[in-house]
């Protein structure tokens, strides 16, 4: 049985997840794509980029930036790349410059592209490791309750399975290299951060403090006697992905603006991203900061502005655009984040998904809107012959729109696979937005030829030691096949001999639920040590031959455990 353990997350909250072509992806071939895309991607030229004395930059290597800080006796390593092969390419580089020891490492917060390349720079807790307070805990909900779908359609987005000339570049790095053969491996952070924290390491002062937007758990760095700002991920040189179209929990864009004022009102002379470029020179920094805030609230207040009005996240979307001063800054051009998903996020984060107009308060099933639309149309047939000549014609959005209620009426047609493919190519190769391009061109090779995006990685030998069993057990409860277990209503204990820790796992009638602690009235109490519960549930060992090789005892009803644990899905 396995339950879902995700190695790779982007908002770990994702969570997140990975993009740099498999080995069955096929060859390129030459494939459209705006110009400005491809100018793009000379921001990610590999190098190390010298900022200033000590201060050095890896720009290149993968999705992010991995920053070097030289004091006196020791080097910082702040963010740690996306996979350790990475990171190890990344220190290879640092050790051309200097061959001190590695201090500590600092994580500016908890994305998959920022902490799982962490083995490369040292062994579990050989240096301290600093991060914001919540950082750890983002980092253990690698076993993450929505891992299948997040892992799917961040593969989409981040063009994992795209050959070169479809996928160009990934907004704010040149991919990010994680395959089915990578190795993740977190460092879990010890030394944490609430509001603010002021140390010396390694000689150098610095300040490391709170500064939620992409994430909650942001942190920049600021070295006062160099002038330097490490900002993290709330800023890059592309418009802000205040919403990811692989899916988060609702980035607060007010914090996210009055954390990049604390930036501004450091006055730095130097501030490297953790994507993308440095930037040099007091008044371009503060230049660059203010219209980057300015046009992250130009879009919530705009937004909330028409929200009063009444209208609908459609009609909000053909509103608000960025001003010309704004929208020509090189900072804010949309190579990540878009203003119109922006606009329907800020939407969603203070109304809900409902748009206010009542006909979409209960709408008609899917095929049921699928066959009046066909009546429409003339039939069936009609409406296959409309979606095709909106396709000749150049209008592959209507097209592939027309083919959602062809897709509900003719689920198994390959001709209508090959027309939504089709349609989603012609937009993938006008659209200069990577992460939709990506997706465009993924969920055509889905279509044409039967793709599956999602995978799985396997974790590294002591990497599962570093998360709290908790997070397995707390899964569970999403996995369970409810209709099952419409009548059940029955506990399992769990008791792991090294820990000495315990827990229930009650199945109510279609809820799963763990707590705490051991339940007198339990069917059955599972006997084993976290380890081998930890490889359970990440697939890579079954309860079966961990019963039969004495690691797991069941002191009860076996056949009522074996039951109560078949309830839940198998999940690769």
């Amino acid at each position: 049985m396995r339950y879902p353990v995700l190695f790779f997350v982007m908002a770990v909250g994702a969570a997140a997840l990975a993009a740099c072509g498999d080995s069955s992806a096929p060859e390129p071939r030459a494939t459209p794509a705006p110009d400005a895309l491809r100018e793009h991607s000379k921001l990610f030229e590999k190098e190390v980029v010298e900022v200033t004395d000590g201060v050095h930059v890896a720009v290149g290597f993968g999705l992010a930036n991995s920053i070097m800080l030289e004091g006196d006796d020791g080097i910082i390593i702040v963010d740690t790349m996306e996979t350790v092969a990475e990171g190890e390419a990344v220190l290879a580089a640092f050790r051309e410059i200097t061959d001190k020891p590695i201090a500590a490492i600092i994580y500016t917060h908890n994305h998959a592209d920022h902490v799982f390349g962490a083995r490369a720079f040292a062994a579990p807790g050989e240096v301290p490791v600093y991060a914001h307070q919540s950082t750890g805990y983002y980092i253990n909900r690698v076993v993450n309750q929505i891992r299948p779908i997040i892992t799917t359609r961040s593969m989409r987005m981040f063009g994992h399975h795209l050959p070169e000339g479809e996928r160009i570049n990934d907004g704010i790095g040149p991919h990010l290299g994680v395959s089915e053969e990578s190795t993740l491996f977190a460092l879990p952070p010890d030394h944490t951060v609430d509001e603010r924290l002021e140390t010396t390491i390694a000689g150098i002062k610095l300040e490391l403090v709170h500064a939620p937007g992409e994430t909650e758990d942001q942190l920049f760095v600021w070295l006062p006697e160099k002038k330097v700002v490490l900002s993290g991920d709330n800023i890059y040189q592309t418009f802000p992905n205040l919403y990811t179209i692989r899916g988060t929990y609702y980035r607060d864009v007010q914090k996210w603006a009055a954390s990049l004022d604390k930036i501004r009102a450091l006055d730095a002379e130097f501030l490297v991203p953790s994507h993308t470029r440095p930037l040099i020179g007091r008044e371009r920094i503060h230049d660059t900061l203010t219209d980057y805030r300015d046009a992250i609230q130009y879009v919530h207040d705009q937004t909330l502005r028409h929200m009063n009005k009444g209208l609908t996240p459609d009609q909000i979307v053909e509103r608000v655009q960025l001003p010309p001063h704004l929208a020509e800054s090189p900072w804010l051009q949309e190579f990540y984040g878009k203003v119109s998903w922006s606009v329907r996020s800020v939407f969603d984060g203070y109304l809900g998904w409902f748009d206010g107009n009542p006909s979409t308060l209960q709408p008609l099933p899917g095929e049921q809107q699928a066959r009046h639309m066909a009546e429409l149309a003339g039939g069936e047939q009609a409406l296959a012959d409309k979606a095709r000549a909106a396709l000749e014609q150049g209008d592959a959005q209507w097209a592939l729109s027309l083919s959602d209620h062809l897709r509900a009426l003719r689920p198994d047609d390959d001709a209508v696979n090959q027309l939504r493919a089709e349609a989603l190519r012609r937009l993938g190769e006008v659209e200069a937005n990577p992460n939709a391009r990506n997706y465009y061109f993924t969920a055509a090779r889905e279509e044409a030829d039967g793709l599956n995006p999602g995978f799985r990685t396997e974790p590294p030998e002591g990497f599962l030691d570093t998360l709290p069993i908790d997070n397995f057990l707390a899964a569970m409860p999403a996995f369970l096949k409810a209709e099952d277990t419409l009548d059940v209503h029955e506990k399992l204990g769990f008791q792991f001999a090294d820990s000495d820790r315990r827990f229930t796992l009650e199945i109510r009638r279609g809820v799963a639920q763990v707590r705490p602690g051991l339940a007198e009235d339990t069917v059955a109490v599972l006997h084993t040590r976290e380890p081998v519960w930890k490889a359970i549930a990440a697939g890579n060992r079954s309860a079966v031959t961990a019963l039969a090789g004495d690691d797991l005892d069941i002191d009860g009803d076996k056949i009522a455990a074996l039951r109560l644990l078949g309830y839940f899905e198998k999940v690769d």
